[in-house]
């Protein structure tokens, strides 16, 4: 057994903290046995150090997380899960059949085949209302659906493929009656398949409605804003187009892809993915078809960002049909147009184009265009989080309404500020209000904001361009018991983005918490920040950490009493840097905790104003650093001691 819980401590009232045998897991995934091996870290035995998660959810899966670079719907839902503020449990049915090998950080306390585990082992994790997951009904899973019913666990049944079909030789008509009858929600990734499982729920006079959760994009991985280098091994054409993901199945429509190539000399047609069990399609493929292997998928948008077009080519058969693929959502994402098979779940998203037969696929082919008035409203509608949510809708309770007002400062930051508050007012569940402070932006920005928003967000504008000044600004606009910190360059990515955090304000002693962290070196100057270690520094099942030096606002939550009390923002780190240290210290001066948790479900385009790197950020960063250090050396030179060991 991995692990379990040896011993339980009340934490200020609030968490209980657990020890792990195993507390930091790395994976190294070798050809063709996928060995993992484990490394045995720091653990989270110290209460004063660390926070543990209280929430829990269980996947159980048909492959391990890093199958396909780990870019599959178990992992995807795995890794929202953990950032939303779950320790997360993965056991799966069956090894990867990846040749390729792959280094992957695995968001779960526990990961496992589950021929290696006892069920009563994992049973003991189990606790009332956690989230247990099942993607497929194999009969492996049967006694631990029977273990979380008996623990009162949140259970849940997802359709992911026609199991009916050659992909579910494993699968067991008994193990998915007994799904269909004892979960608590079924949910299905396709239109068919949500059709399909009703009706087999009705065959045995079982009533239960089912809900439509389809695939969806990490839109922070897949995002067209960033900067990507060209991939090496990327054939490029006066066309270029994509495909990656499975090469092999009856559904893959090889003659279509041969067939534009061969009527389109020029262009370049890139196939990623594992292409040794097509190897008599590899060897007759014409000249402009090229095979780079299997990638991660960190990897892929990079493919993407230098493609005119991505390709969908699936026959439509008994499989395809009941397909959402994973990858429509991550090409819409790039912004890069689609061509596809005519399968029924995709008819009418954007940039999808659609095709009957090979010749009208060559005609069509070169009409797709990116369309650049795409609005981020699909991506943050169709993100992973947004299907946690579904789940966790339907099964848990909502946070304890707070009032809470959110403040994200704008400076000349046209091109992301609106993405920002439009995500803001989509997933505001929590009935915040909005406060958008503008430093003196020149490129039209705040009358843009003026306009779009139109009362809808409090728009203020700052006499100058300053970070503490406009923040400050921005709470005296407020009206929150509650302020949340957000930089311009940051999305909301979930209706329930604010859970973990609201959770974390009921701490006794809790001044504040952050979504960034770092230390100081011995002269009271920054030196290292959180993310660049592994897990950023927190190690599942950790929710939190208080062996920190200081906390950064993009991503910030406070006490409106308690930033009053630590006297604010000092204006005199105006225009930027360490005016959100000195907060970190100001309010740890008080006698207050300060928090530092990754689990806020934000995603980040970093450096979008600051322009980190030039000469003038670097003479900022050293003039701001002597006053800050030169500060807390006379008022409190103990909270600069806060260094990474």
């Amino acid at each position: 057994m991995i692990g379990k819980v040896i011993k339980k401590i009340k934490n200020d009232g609030l968490v209980s903290a657990f020890k792990w045998g195993i507390s930091s897991v790395k994976i190294r995934i070798r050809q063709k046995k996928s060995m993992k091996l484990f490394d045995f870290g720091p653990t989270l035995a110290d209460p004063a150090v660390s926070v543990a998660k209280e929430r829990r959810a269980f996947i159980f899966a048909t492959v391990p997380f890093y199958d396909i670079g780990g870019g599959q719907r178990s992992a995807q839902l795995a890794a929202a899960l953990n950032v939303q503020g779950f320790a997360v449990y993965y056991l799966y049915a069956f090894r990867s059949s990846d040749i390729r090998s792959f280094a992957v950080e695995i968001p779960a306390v526990m990961h496992r085949i589950i021929d290696s585990v006892q069920t009563d082992d994992v049973a003991r994790e189990m606790r009332e209302g956690d989230i247990v997951i099942f993607e497929a009904p194999c009969e492996k899973f049967i006694p631990y659906l029977d273990a979380a019913k008996e623990k009162k666990c949140k259970t849940v049944y997802e359709s992911i493929d026609n199991w009916d079909t050659s992909l579910g030789g494993f699968c067991s008509e008994e193990a998915l009656y007994a799904l269909i009858e004892s979960c608590d929600l079924l949910s299905a990734t396709a239109r068919p398949l949500v059709s399909q499982l009703e009706e087999k729920a009705k065959s045995r006079g079982i009533e239960k409605s089912v809900i439509y959760n389809p695939n969806a994009v990490n839109d922070e991985t897949f995002n067209p804003m960033r900067i990507y280098e060209r991939p090496r091994d990327l054939k490029e054409g006066e066309k270029t187009f994509v495909y990656y993901g499975s090469l092999w199945g009856d559904w893959f429509d090889w003659e279509t892809v041969f067939y534009l190539a061969k009527e389109h000399p020029t262009y370049s047609f890139c196939l990623i993915g594992d292409a040794s069990s097509v190897g008599a399609r590899v060897a007759e493929a014409p000249e402009n078809v090229s095979f780079p292997g299997v990638k991660k998928q960190k990897d892929l948008p990079a493919y993407l960002a230098y493609s005119d077009g991505a390709l969908l080519p699936f026959k439509l058969n008994e499989i395809s049909e009941y397909v959402s693929p994973l990858k429509v959502f991550e090409y819409i994402a790039m912004n890069v147009p689609v061509l596809s098979g005519k399968l029924p779940d995709i008819e009418g998203y954007p940039l999808v184009t659609t095709y009957t037969d090979k010749e009208s696929a060559s005609r069509l082919i070169d009409t797709l265009a990116p369309d650049e008035r795409l609005s981020a409203l699909f991506l943050s509608k169709n993100n992973w989080f947004s299907r946690t949510d579904r789940i966790l809708s339907a099964l848990c309770p909502p946070a304890p309404p707070a009032s809470i007002s959110v403040v994200v400062l704008n400076y000349n930051n046209d091109r992301v500020i609106f993405r920002c508050v439009d995500s803001l007012i989509e997933h505001n569940s929590y009935g915040y209000e909005i406060t958008v402070v503008d430093n003196c932006s020149s490129d039209g920005s705040y009358e843009k904001l003026l306009e779009k928003y139109n009362g809808a967000v409090n728009v203020v504008r700052n006499v100058k361009n300053g970070c503490s000044s406009g923040r400050n600004l921005g709470v005296s606009a407020s009206r929150g018991e509650y302020i949340v910190f957000l930089d311009s360059d940051q999305w909301v990515r979930s209706d329930r983005w604010l859970d973990s955090y609201l959770y974390l304000c009921g701490a006794e002693n809790f001044g504040c918490a952050a979504w960034g962290a770092g230390w100081f070196n011995d002269e009271g100057f920054s030196y290292r920040v959180a993310d660049s270690y592994p897990y950023c520094y927190l190690e599942p099942p950790c929710l939190a950490k208080r062996d920190v030096g200081c906390l950064a606002t993009c991503g910030f939550i406070i006490p409106r009493k308690i930033f009053e009390e630590a006297g604010g923002f000092d204006e005199a780190y105006d225009p930027t840097c360490y005016e959100d240290s000195d907060l970190s210290l100001a309010v740890r001066d008080k006698g207050y905790e300060i928090l530092y948790s990754k689990c806020l479900s934000v995603g980040h385009l970093p450096h979008q104003t600051t322009k980190e790197g030039t000469g003038a950020h670097d003479r900022l960063i050293r003039e701001k650093g002597n006053y800050f250090a030169a500060k807390w050396k006379a008022k409190n030179p103990e909270l600069l001691k806060y260094i990474k060991y």
